[in-house]
């Protein structure tokens, strides 16, 4: 949702004009702001990462057991190792590390995403209800300074905020159809990825437009 701030009056509004005096809002004081409910349980992304990582880690595991054995032992020695109960261990890695996920995303419950843009750059804010194990799920401690009241009365956790400027903004790729806008910091790496329900799309798209021409 675009909105504005108008200095005049001190006081934000929907939309590109203030409705306390109706002036126009100039495009320095222009925000877009949407919110995203999700459930990091439920992300397949997160599971994909998961997954890589572990496969990852078994893979490195299995080359510096079984390689330095054949390096220091020849290869009776590794085929006699491999014919053990070794890789049986090394491979539990995956189901184990699976289950400590799960039990991890399930802890974490369910967070509130909320993207803005303003003339700097993109904004990304996740909050959570305050919550020693939801905190401690994510590997973060439990600083109740970041335990902020919101104007409906209830009180939510700043669990992490992500900033990126226009000026570093080295690439976007546009994925309308899944309603997604990547912004590279470092080309075809690490994005941040601004997701956005039905409705949002085209006024985020004009305001990255507006500022990453011809990225």
């Amino acid at each position: 949702m675009i909105r504005s701030y108008c200095s005049k009056c001190k006081h934000e509004s929907a939309g590109d004009s203030c409705d306390t005096c109706g002036r126009r809002a100039t495009a320095a004081s222009l925000r877009d702001v949407w919110t995203v409910s999700a459930l990091p349980l439920a992300d397949g992304r997160i599971w994909l990462s998961v997954l890589g990582a572990l496969i990852a880690v078994v893979a490195l595991m299995l080359a510096l057991v079984f390689g330095l054995e054949a390096l220091l032992s020849g290869n009776l020695k590794t085929a006699q190792l491999w014919a053990g109960p070794l890789p049986t261990y090394i491979f539990s890695v995956v189901p184990l590390g699976l289950m400590a996920a799960f039990l991890f995303l399930l802890w974490q419950g369910r967070e509130m995403v909320v993207f803005i843009l303003d003339k700097s750059g993109a904004h990304l804010q996740t909050w959570h209800e305050p919550s020693l194990i939801k905190s401690w799920a994510r590997l973060q401690s439990a600083d109740h300074t970041r335990d902020i009241p919101q104007p409906d009365g209830s009180v939510l956790h700043l669990a992490q905020e992500r900033h990126m400027l226009w000026a570093d903004v080295q690439s976007v790729r546009y994925s309308p159809g899944k309603g997604v806008i990547r912004l590279y910091h470092t080309p075809h790496c690490a994005p941040m990825v601004l997701r956005m329900p039905e409705g949002e799309y085209e006024n985020a798209a004009a305001f990255v437009g507006k500022y990453c021409k011809n990225k």
